[in-house]
């Protein structure tokens, strides 16, 4: 099996730059991966590729991102999807510029290059699993998926297969469906009958084994004190940059912000 990947950024820094360079170093020929640059609220980045428009793939979801005001705060599936399809292989990664690894990167993907898996995110759990979730608010869905169906994912570092990016836009076409894509993409997959995978958390979504070996992140029990991957805490340096302030080797870690002010306040924070 094929995979390629974004890095997508909304700064263009050297340092930034050399993280993406550690990462195609050391992804070695197990990903082929490409720096995608977003210049503002729209769906529309820079990338070394071409992609169909946007406002063609999801017209529906285009048009509730577009009244909304942009990408933030819950559309980002309407830039990604169409970003991802431009790209020929059987999986597709995305990446933020935000994520990072305390090990060599190549390892990391190793893992999963032998899963099937549609979609393979993180903090995967079902409504039950974390009902104080703030996205639940928001959220719709077609009348024929309870909500003891509707999933919430954390999306800065996920993998899709060509399925997926084929239902997905298939979904959106229904305008019953509102609210972040944190939890439209992974209802949207499961109702598809798509195969998810929680990379290594915790929650009814991580294969046996896996619990807890790729980052510690928040789980049905709660946030626990040795969080890797979440909203918080934010990491000032890059692994290859500070290796020293990572504290647990071999685990993902977010947000990683290198000079970039973190976001704030509730509205655009993630859980």
């Amino acid at each position: 099996m094929t995979a390629a990947g974004i890095v997508l950024t909304h700064h263009g820094s050297p340092r930034i730059r050399r993280h993406f360079d550690r990462l195609v170093d050391e992804s070695g020929s197990l990903v082929t991966w490409h720096l995608v640059l977003s210049h503002d609220a729209s769906p529309r980045p820079e990338a070394p590729f071409s992609y169909e428009d946007p406002a063609d793939v999801m017209p529906t979801r285009y048009r509730q991102m577009a009244e909304h005001g942009g990408v933030q705060g819950g559309y980002v599936d309407t830039l990604a999807v169409p970003v991802l399809r431009g790209l020929d292989a059987d999986h597709l990664w995305l990446l933020e510029y935000d994520v990072d690894f305390a090990g060599r990167w190549g390892d990391l993907f190793a893992r999963f290059a032998d899963s099937d898996a549609d979609l393979m995110t993180t903090t995967v759990m079902y409504r039950h699993e974390q009902p104080k979730w703030h996205r639940w608010r928001a959220a719709e869905a077609p009348a024929h998926i309870p909500q003891e169906r509707w999933v919430r994912s954390l999306n800065p570092m996920m993998r899709v297969s060509q399925r997926l990016l084929d239902a997905y836009p298939a979904a959106m076409a229904d305008a019953a469906w509102r609210g972040h894509y944190e939890f439209t993409l992974p209802t949207a997959a499961l109702d598809a009958g798509l195969v998810i995978e929680d990379f290594g958390g915790e929650g009814s979504f991580v294969p046996p084994g896996r619990e807890r070996s790729v980052y510690i992140g928040k789980s049905p029990s709660g946030r626990p004190d040795d969080l890797t991957f979440g909203f918080r805490p934010v990491r000032d340096d890059y692994f290859h940059e500070k290796p020293e302030a990572f504290e647990q080797p071999g685990l993902v870690y977010h947000p990683v912000k290198p000079g970039v002010a973190a976001w704030g306040g509730t509205r655009n924070a993630r859980s």
